[in-house]
């Protein structure tokens, strides 16, 4: 698929840059500062879900339902993630100042990465070229971004920078990408975009399941590093975020894959239920052993990469590194899921699963993190997902289907072409 081909090029080019950056990075702010880094951006990460609407989960589908109707769908997109934008500018400065009182760097740095919340509105471009196969222009356009925000950082370690510096990278690649975004649109002509109040309607009364599974979802896998910070301290946010950076650097295959076969199994949907399905197990089946593959081989070799990577001042990111990383896999089943309900037209279930998710992650946050700190929020994690993604699918007679489509796709079953 032209599409995977693409963005596995620019994750395994990200994924070269980011480990020599982040390694650098990392070892020259220190855990406390690299902490506080990942703390201020865990709030701007939860916002960023809210600016986006949830309309993430539904845009290729109605573009590719409606193609006359392509401009409409993502000018009023951009129209409407803009104001929820600069309203979620707003909610995070309140929100940081009521919560880290008298912690002017936390504010201040918080507030410099959530100005890039005003810029990705624009990346809801990059739909119109995965709906036409097209992926190869936002690949170019994040390479670059990434590339230009890895040179700053450098730039920012060996001239013994303050944090401060560090804080501007997340608002400079936001930019970046919107501008090469927009580029991009204009060089290949792309529909006339422009704000309809009824397909705002449309768009939010679809997404709106989406938006607060979305909202859910971000709440608790970065409530870990803000529990941390408040019940703890900002040097043990530094261990977690560290821990969960390493778990994260794999995922670039499966995510490539989901986004790839997205718009293929929405389209297959039409033309044959055998097809739909059968395209839908292969997908499954390909992430399932990516993932469990990817976490063996982290686990093993955990206390090597944590201390290659981040140096012995990190080490206390091994453990909990071996269980985050198994959590990635049921993480990727929910995200592989929402394809599923998005199709079926059962998106509101998306919500409840991801609500017991939260709730679960919470509440154990609460009781583990004060006896076990960086593990317990792990273990909170793990645990979570698994039940939110996996379990959850068999309390619902509509959604146990998919409990068997899963179990089918890990054995192989009904995938072959």
């Amino acid at each position: 698929m032209r599409n995977t081909g693409w963005l596995l090029f620019e994750q395994i080019f990200r994924m070269g840059l980011s480990l020599v950056v982040t390694s650098l990075m990392a070892r020259y702010l220190g855990t406390e500062n690299f902490g506080l880094i990942n703390y201020s951006l865990a709030y701007i990460m939860i916002f960023t879900t809210v600016s986006n609407l949830g309309i993430d989960n539904i845009i290729v589908n109605e573009i590719i339902k409606n193609r006359e109707e392509t401009g409409k769908v993502i000018g009023t997109t951009i129209y409407l993630r803009l104001a929820s934008s600069v309203i979620s500018v707003f909610l995070i400065f309140l929100i940081v100042k009521y919560m880290n009182v008298d912690q002017l760097t936390i504010q201040f740095i918080t507030l410099i990465q959530s100005i890039s919340l005003l810029f990705v509105v624009f990346n809801s471009i990059e739909y119109w070229f995965q709906s036409n196969l097209q992926s190869k222009y936002v690949v170019m356009a994040k390479s670059t971004a990434f590339t230009i925000v890895s040179i700053w950082r450098l730039m920012l370690i060996f001239s013994e920078k303050s944090i401060y510096y560090f804080a501007v990278a997340t608002a400079i690649e936001a930019f970046v990408i919107s501008v090469c975004m927009v580029a991009f649109y204009i060089k290949f002509k792309g529909p006339r975009l422009h704000f309809s109040l009824q397909t705002a309607k449309k768009l939010l009364a679809k997404s709106y399941h989406f938006f607060i599974a979305g909202l859910l979802i971000m709440i608790y896998t970065q409530i870990d590093k803000i529990m941390l910070g408040k019940m703890t301290d900002v040097a043990t946010v530094g261990i977690y975020a560290a821990a969960m950076t390493i778990s994260s650097l794999w995922v670039f295959v499966p995510y490539a894959l989901i986004e790839s076969a997205r718009p293929i199994i929405m389209a297959s949907k039409s033309h044959s239920e055998t097809l739909y399905i059968k395209k839908y197990k292969q997908l499954f089946c390909s992430i399932i052993w990516i993932s469990i593959g990817a976490s063996i081989v982290i686990s093993l070799f955990s206390h090597l990469i944590v201390v290659l990577i981040y140096g012995n001042q990190f080490s206390e990111s091994i453990n909990v590194l071996v269980i985050l990383i198994w959590s990635r896999i049921f993480s990727l089943i929910g995200s592989t899921r929402a394809i599923w309900l998005t199709v079926e037209n059962l998106g509101k279930f998306q919500v409840v699963f991801v609500g017991i998710g939260a709730f679960l992650n919470v509440g154990l946050n609460l009781m583990l993190i004060p006896m076990f700190g960086a593990i317990g929020a792990a273990i909170a994690t793990l645990f979570a997902e698994v039940i939110s993604t996996f379990f959850a699918v068999l309390i619902f007679k509509k959604t146990r289907p998919l409990f068997k489509l899963i179990i089918e796709s890990f054995l192989f079953k009904g995938i072959k072409t």
